[in-house]
């Protein structure tokens, strides 16, 4: 079976894994203690409204818990609101994460795409505003995108969100990233508008599996929680996201450790005549030689091959944004890679 996501370690024996964008300080200490302390509960049903997650996440937002809806991480929310709302068309970009057009095709909708020029860094700019017109149901975009790392401007962002209500389009927007950034700002949301996030990548919980929806009205939140599996977000997962919930300190400790680490990264591969692409995240967009991850899974280092993203092609690469002694054990092993 091929695989089309980073992060698939089994089977590949004794590997540092750059190829998913996980939080390399790895999953706090509280959050682990929480999870193990669930397990008396383990023999009962999760409580499928998630009611005690969704009222600590819509307090700590200013939020109402009417709006919040969690899932078994963002990738299961992306195909449940897909399948509650039923777009007939759809606007997303290239390259962007592949799970939008997998989740929009299974309801048949048909899928423009902005092809996002390499020229230009992959920047999304304010042109998705002018191909927003009425006859486009939802769109989907990613800010910070991936796999480039990109935050979206604020201001596009709110000018997207004005021209969607406009015209009746819903607008999803992925930020399960944006928590790594330095520099991510808050932007103006509507009615039509529902966010995406994930306790996965921030907080080390790819196994444990949580992402949220954060939706512009409760109509829309209840379509999208009637949507898709019953008991979505299992015991431990749920315990595990209200305890991450009070990691402020563990969160600005990582933001400060993937902005110095990405520079160091950058710098080295800039380097080594390799082009990097700017990023505001945990990972770095760039691009090799074909074959040059191939190279580097024989020196015990995977990334992911963003061949199969539409809009890129062979050639480019992501790797994640580790601690620094991994991170120069990445540079050393590419360094030999590249200069055979």
């Amino acid at each position: 079976m091929k695989q089309e996501h980073g992060g698939f370690v089994y089977g590949k024996g004794d590997i540092l894994d750059f190829s998913a964008n996980i939080n390399p300080l790895g999953i706090p200490e509280s959050v682990r203690s929480a999870v193990m302390a669930s397990a008396d509960m383990w023999d009962k049903y999760p409580d499928p409204f998630c009611t005690e997650l969704r009222e600590k996440m819509a307090k700590k937002l200013g939020i109402s818990a009417e709006t919040v809806v969690c899932g078994n991480g963002a990738d299961d929310l992306i195909y449940r609101l897909v399948h509650a709302l039923k777009p007939k068309n759809s606007l997303i970009c290239a390259p962007t994460f592949g799970e939008y057009a997998k989740a929009l095709g299974e309801v048949d909708c048909k899928i423009d795409r902005i092809y996002l020029s390499e020229s230009s860094d992959f920047a999304v700019s304010d042109d998705v505003c002018d191909i927003l017109t009425a006859n486009i149901d939802m769109c989907v975009l990613c800010s910070p995108n991936n796999p480039t790392g990109r935050l979206i401007s604020p201001n596009i962002l709110e000018k997207a969100a004005e021209r969607c209500a406009e015209n009746g389009t819903i607008l999803v927007v992925d930020e399960c990233f944006a928590g790594f950034a330095e520099n991510a700002e808050n932007w103006q949301k509507n009615g039509n508008c529902i966010v995406l996030g994930a306790f996965t990548k921030l907080y080390a919980m790819a196994g444990l599996r949580l992402g949220y929806a954060l939706c512009g009205t409760a109509e829309i939140a209840e379509k999208l929680r009637k949507s898709g599996q019953y008991w979505s977000v299992s015991v431990p997962a749920q315990a595990a996201g209200i305890a991450a919930l009070d990691e402020d300190e563990y969160v600005r400790e990582t933001v400060k450790l993937i902005s110095r680490e990405r520079r160091y990264i950058a710098e080295n591969l800039t380097s080594m005549g390799l082009k990097v692409y700017p990023s505001d995240v945990n990972y770095l967009l760039f691009m090799g030689d074909i074959g040059l991850g191939d190279r580097l899974f024989s020196e015990g280092i995977l990334i992911r091959n963003c061949g199969n993203y539409e809009g890129l092609g062979e050639g480019f690469y992501r790797a994640a944004v580790r601690t620094h002694p991994e991170n120069q054990r990445f540079i050393e092993a590419l360094r030999r890679c590249v200069n055979g």
